[in-house]
């Protein structure tokens, strides 16, 4: 009997540890995207604002 509540304390704390990772995993997943998206959007305004003059700017 002993043995087996043993078990059962083990794999609820496994199940435990696997949520706290996969919830980790996926929150740093998601400030990836995050950081991404922005990065692209100010590469975008930064192309937009530059102008479109072939001539460089040697001044």
């Amino acid at each position: 009997m002993g043995r087996i509540l043993l078990y059962a304390v083990i794999a609820v704390a496994a199940f435990f540890v696997i949520g706290w990772l996969i919830g980790l995993v996926f929150g740093l997943l998601k400030w990836v995207l995050i950081l991404g998206v922005i990065g692209l959007a100010v590469m975008g305004v930064m192309k937009l604002t530059r102008g479109k003059s072939k001539s460089p700017d040697w001044s």
